[in-house]
């Protein structure tokens, strides 16, 4: 084993390449930063209803705050613009639950320490 082939990791570890995909993965990626932040979305996958389920609220509720913060964008002045989008994340992350709460009673009750 002794040879280039032997130990390439530390030559490949000096690269360019290797350097930009560490740098746009992790140490300028701020998702990958925020992730952290989903440990209760980690904590219900032993269930896979209820991993479906809670992401595809999680991914309802980010597309549809999205959707709201973009058309109302114009007429939030700056300087309460992280307030109202904080508020919209909120009533939609209460809507989700209580929809939950009147269709899938059982999952809602698992998911509720996570979501409240």
């Amino acid at each position: 084993m002794n040879g280039p082939s032997a130990k390439p990791w530390p030559a490949l570890k000096r690269s360019l390449p290797y350097k930009e995909i560490v740098k746009a993965l992790w140490k300028a990626n701020p998702i990958s930063k925020q992730i952290l932040g989903i440990c209760s979305a980690l904590a219900v996958t032993v269930q896979l209803e209820t991993a479906m389920v809670m992401g595809a609220a999680l991914t309802l509720v980010v597309a549809f705050s999205s959707l709201i913060v973009s058309v109302m964008r114009a007429g939030i002045p700056r300087n309460i613009r992280i307030i109202v989008q904080v508020a919209v994340i909120a009533t939609l992350v209460i809507i989700a639950d209580e929809f939950l709460r009147a269709f899938m009673y059982d999952v809602s009750k698992q998911l509720s320490v996570f979501v409240g």
